[in-house]
């Protein structure tokens, strides 16, 4: 069957397991069999068991292994009461005075703040990072864009450059940008892997420093205070009056405004604290899928002199947002690389932490089965 069939009727038996979860001391009853009847009883269940002892009862373990493989993909999952940050302004999502129409919540500096400024906010206060943006992967291509310039604009490949004035070869987004140029890349992402943090801080420096203003795509310089790579800060977007609503969403944060030395504020920080192990793995996705979504919201990081420099991405959930599955690819991918990411739910109550994925998951009836065809396999 599709996959997403296969999907559709896990999914079953997840809302059945809660549906039937223990509540007053009660054990649980045994979730319905009907999903895995229906897996063994298709073509290819039926196919695979012909002279096997099974029965058909791969494709149910199989389509239950990867439901589980998914749910533990985000890793761990935070959740904070936005009381202890600050007040919900509007209690509509979507309706109130946000921007774009967006929830906000006034801080206790009677500061508008949205739900991952809130959730910035928390991470600066209690967990120890001093300096933070939100992102939603527009520092990562900035990366992108000056770490891997001279492989981008690599004039050695036929047919994607046909004009002076472009700003990306024609094949950037394209399943063969990373083909074409796979021997460069893979030696230049190679190369970024092994460096330390203070080497890697230094050679972005030094690659923004020689790609400062020229056009390349995905890459901002309104972000930046000059040549140096230091990011902009609130103030600091004031007192230049960058206009521009990219400039003013990708500013830094940092704990209680406070000022920072300016190498602890630059992209190369930011790349340091990251890891080049983490980095060579974001740009490789990104190599061979320029446009992906889903890549986390926040990244937070420190780097002060004489402490191991520390960064974490996250992705910032509020009370009616779900985890889709491209945000999960990315949060395993990161991890695995070594970099800490984490999914952060912003709740108006009490909440606590947890060590798995506790979002709510579409209840589907037996309707949903027989139609399934519109659900996407995660």
């Amino acid at each position: 069957p599709p996959p997403r069939r296969c999907h559709a009727w896990a999914r079953r038996a997840d809302t059945e397991r809660l549906r039937r979860a223990p509540r007053g001391g009660r054990r649980a009853a045994a979730p319905s069999a009907g999903w895995r009847r229906l897996l063994r009883e298709t073509p290819a269940a039926r196919a695979k068991a012909r002279g096997g002892d099974d029965e058909g009862r791969w494709l149910p373990s199989l389509v239950e292994r990867l439901v589980a493989e998914e749910a533990a993909a985000a890793g761990p999952v935070k959740c904070i009461s936005a009381s202890s940050m600050g007040l919900p302004i509007d209690q509509d999502v979507g309706k109130g005075s946000g921007k774009g129409g967006r929830r906000l919540f006034a801080g206790h500096d009677l500061a508008d703040l949205s739900v991952e400024e809130l959730a910035l906010r928390h991470y600066f206060e209690n967990e120890g990072f001093a300096c933070g943006v939100h992102s939603e992967g527009a520092l990562l291509r900035d990366l992108f864009g000056i770490l891997l310039f001279n492989e981008m604009f690599d004039t050695s490949v036929d047919g994607v450059f046909v004009s002076e004035f472009q700003d990306a070869p024609l094949d950037l987004g394209t399943e063969v940008f990373y083909t074409s140029r796979q021997s460069r890349l893979d030696l230049r992402l190679r190369m970024l892997s092994c460096l330390c943090p203070r080497d890697l801080a230094a050679e972005v420096h030094r690659c923004f420093a020689a790609a400062h203003g020229t056009r390349i795509h995905g890459v901002s310089w309104q972000r930046y205070e000059g040549p140096c790579g230091t990011l902009l800060t609130r103030v600091a977007l004031e007192e230049a009056e960058v206009g521009g609503k990219e400039a003013c969403r990708r500013i830094l944060w940092t704990r209680n405004d406070q000022p920072l030395p300016q190498e602890a504020r630059g992209l190369g920080a930011l790349a340091g604290a990251i890891g080049g192990s983490a980095i060579s793995a974001a740009l490789r996705c990104l190599c061979e899928d320029y446009n992906a979504s889903g890549l986390p919201d926040l990244i937070v990081w420190t780097w002060d002199e004489g402490r191991a420099p520390r960064a974490r991405f996250v992705e910032v959930k509020s009370a009616r947002d779900t985890l889709a599955r491209r945000q999960r690819l990315w949060l395993s991918t990161l991890r695995s690389a070594g970099v800490e990411a984490e999914v952060c739910h912003v709740r108006d109550g009490p909440t606590g932490t947890s060590g798995s994925d506790s979002l709510v998951r579409p209840r589907l009836d037996a309707g949903d089965i027989e139609d399934a065809s519109d659900i996407e396999f995660l």
